[in-house]
């Protein structure tokens, strides 16, 4: 595959810093977000190495859209992938070729508009129910908080099921210590002998797996005959049966339960701009919660989503391995190697997004500012490994943001500082909020 490049055909630049054996795996693992967003300056091709394998990593919006977009066959999901095969097994979320494909076709019509439109509802009635738990100064621990809406959220609205109470709880504990073993299974040094030695980092890492696989299974055998698992059984075993529903559930859930957390942070940072989110909301909603008819309302609310999604995309770093020797960028890329792209890098890239370090949902009105260009904005990917519940994300957190910020405010405990963890998906550090009620509107009072 040739890209136009204003560069002529030749060796990459290298990523400085590179250790020997090691290369550059240990930057990817103990800050990866600082690594992959210095890279831009070294070039839109850059060379780095994990351990002895020479990667690239893409930062311009015209290679990553012919990347994810160009001629199938020219690469595949590679390596790094098939090492989450312990949680994800053969599901959709880390397939390759013509399994993808199958499973795709299979899963895409779960998530297609006329789908999503019958999920609307009770997208809206959870977020309802979840705000209607809450008290005036009540403390939440927000990651576990959205992590069991979004977990619910998915559960209901997919599988037609209310999951029992302690179930996010379970997925909120074991998760990030499964991300965490199967990260250094995938870029570690010693990532071959993770599994050979006994250990203490073993045995977490075999526990939290199970625990996960445990909640899939009840899911599946508490109600068996949804139309949802119905559909993923079609022409296919128990197993793969297993693997499918953790692709929706956990992929599904995890993302946007990350990309919440993240928008109540901002808006809390950003006093003017929830101001105007709750004028929007107070103007079209009139105190009541959200619903599936005030979404093309529900604006500004939309756009605080996009650049919560921009600052902060839950998927911050994908990898594709080219399949055949090729060109990306004026440079050749021989068959095997590893290519990443950056969402969280190419979103902050001031050539894409001007003043990328601030949040500003303004930017997404295309009637003000002039809209990124393809590639440049890729909270879900694109192409054939494109999300395939972009849509269902966008409408889950407009619905939730708009339902919350009716009568809430959420604001981080005192001497809080939320840091980005880019885990399994790029989330905020363990962060305490305070739940305070909003004054009414003059319009509303007495």
């Amino acid at each position: 595959m040739t890209v136009p490049s204003e560069h002529g055909e030749r060796r990459a630049p290298r990523a400085p810093g590179g250790l020997p054996l090691l290369g550059h795996a240990m930057s990817l693992v103990k800050d990866p977000l600082t690594f992959l967003d210095r890279q831009r300056r070294h070039g839109d091709v850059v060379e780095f190495r994990i351990g002895r394998r020479t990667a690239y990593l893409l930062n311009h919006p015209d290679l990553v859209h012919a990347l994810l977009t160009g001629p199938g066959g020219r690469f595949d999901r590679g390596d790094i992938f098939t090492r989450a095969r312990p949680l994800f097994g053969s599901g959709v979320a880390i397939a390759d070729g013509k399994h993808h494909r199958d499973r795709r076709r299979v899963i895409q019509p779960l998530l297609n508009t006329t789908r999503l439109a019958a999920y609307l509802d009770s997208m809206a009635d959870l977020a309802a129910a979840r705000a209607d738990g809450w008290s005036d100064g009540q403390n939440i621990d927000l990651n576990a908080e959205m992590a069991d809406l979004s977990l619910n959220v998915v559960a209901t609205t997919v599988f037609g099921q209310h999951l029992p109470a302690g179930v996010g709880a379970v997925v909120h504990h074991n998760l990030p210590v499964v991300v965490a073993g199967l990260a250094r299974r995938a870029y570690g040094p010693a990532a071959a002998l993770l599994d050979r030695l006994p250990s203490p980092e073993r045995g977490k890492y075999r526990t939290a797996l199970s625990a996960i696989h445990r909640v899939v299974d009840e899911l599946i055998s508490a109600n068996p005959d949804s139309p949802a698992l119905a559909r993923l059984s079609v022409g296919t075993d128990e197993r793969q049966l297993h693997d499918d529903a953790t692709s929706l559930l956990i992929g599904g859930s995890h993302t946007s339960a990350a990309a919440a957390a993240w928008l109540f942070i901002l808006l809390s940072g950003h006093p003017h701009i929830r101001r105007e989110l709750q004028e929007e909301v107070d103007r079209v909603l009139g105190g009541r919660p959200a619903a599936p008819a005030d979404l093309p309302e529900l604006v500004h609310t939309r756009r605080v989503v996009q650049e919560t999604l921009r600052l902060y995309p839950p998927i911050w770093l994908f990898p594709r391995r080219a399949a055949t020797d090729l060109q990306l960028g004026g440079h050749t890329v021989k068959q095997g190697t590893q290519v990443f792209y950056s969402p969280y890098a190419m979103h902050r890239d001031s050539r894409w997004h001007p003043r990328p370090e601030t949040f500003d949902p303004g930017r997404w009105n295309p009637d003000r500012h002039p809209q990124p260009p393809r590639g440049a904005y890729i909270p879900f990917a694109a192409g054939v490994h494109g999300c395939p519940g972009g849509d269902f994300a966008l409408a889950e957190l407009t619905l939730l943001t708009a339902t919350v910020a009716t009568r809430w405010q959420l604001d981080p405990v005192p001497g809080s500082d939320p840091r980005p963890v880019a885990g399994a998906t790029l989330g905020p550090s363990p962060v305490t909020m305070t739940i305070t009620a909003r004054p009414l509107p003059p319009d509303r009072v007495g």
